[in-house]
């Protein structure tokens, strides 16, 4: 008897009109607030904060040295701009932001590309054990953590997976440190240093580069490409300047270091304190960039066909 009073009590409470009333009305204002707050927050709150993440960078980093143990300077160094990227703020988890000033956007946008073809070096042929036949599993982790599509239109944690392939990172440099003596047969993570695998290395860079000097600009984009360019140079100065404390006896055992190495790394200086507050190709700007983008994507092919004819 009780369970058929509840049944029916139940069944009277669902088909309540006017608590369906009250219902659907508080959940309407709900929606309604969440729209005023997102208009709110493409304007004017995104628009007063985008001033703050739009500075651009025009100085090149300084890399950190290890003396002791191979291979440290220049994952370092690719791990060193990726924290840079946090330290600065993803501008990319900001969608209001990146609507009204979108320079420093695609600057990260850049650096991000490159930073993951140098993580896709390290997996593939630099800290690839040969005698295992096995990538790292760390780097392999932060490989695929340095990937977004960062077309989505919505708010997407870039920062929380960046974070997670610097710690990954991390965990590779423990056990390069801890393997140092280890056989080639017992080492979790190796570092290889020869002619063969940098020149591997500086193709895979050239290769980015060249995607992105290829981009066809309408007058709107001429500035994303230019910062989109930028980005990349940024985040190979990070990896050439560790490289080159790692693999400077190799590249001078193959005459490459002054005569290519160091003219490069020079131009590659040069084009990046290229900044501007407004990018104009009607000034010269973006051909200005191109032109010695291109001239240092030449500089790595000469290195590259050095170190692999030597």
């Amino acid at each position: 008897m009780d369970s058929a009073e509840e049944k029916k009590d139940l069944l009277s409470y669902l088909l309540n009109y006017k608590e369906w009333g009250i219902f659907l009305k508080r959940f309407l204002l709900l929606i309604i607030l969440a729209i005023i707050v997102f208009i709110l927050w493409f304007f004017p709150v995104s628009l007063i904060i985008a001033p703050f993440y739009s500075i651009t960078t025009d100085k090149v980093p300084v890399v950190k040295v290890y003396k002791n143990l191979v291979g440290k300077t220049t994952t370092d160094a690719l791990k060193s701009g990726l924290q840079n990227l946090l330290d600065e703020g993803l501008v990319t988890n900001f969608v209001g932001v990146r609507t009204w000033i979108d320079n420093k956007y695609f600057e990260q946008v850049g650096e991000i590309e490159m930073y993951r073809i140098g993580l896709y070096t390290l997996e593939n042929n630099l800290a690839r054990n040969r005698g295992t036949g096995g990538a790292n599993e760390h780097i392999v982790q932060a490989r695929s953590d340095v990937y977004a599509d960062f077309r989505i239109p919505m708010f997407t944690s870039y920062s929380t997976r960046v974070k997670e392939s610097v710690a990954n990172i991390d965990m590779y440099l423990k056990q390069l440190k801890e393997d140092k003596n280890k056989s080639m047969a017992n080492k979790r993570a190796v570092f290889i240093v020869n002619s063969d695998n940098l020149a591997v290395a500086l193709d895979r860079l050239k290769q980015q580069l060249q995607t992105n000097l290829m981009l066809k600009t309408t007058f709107s984009t001429q500035d994303d490409k230019f910062y989109r360019i930028k980005g990349n140079l940024i985040a190979m100065y990070y990896i050439l300047k560790g490289i080159e404390y790692d693999f400077k006896s190799k590249m001078i055992d193959k005459s490459s270091y002054e005569e290519n190495f160091v003219p490069m790394m020079n131009l590659l200086k040069q084009a990046i304190a290229q900044n501007h507050i407004v990018v104009l190709e009607s000034l010269g700007h973006l051909s200005k960039l191109v032109k010695d983008a291109s001239l240092i994507s030449q500089k790595l092919a000469e290195l590259r066909d050095k170190l692999r004819n030597g």
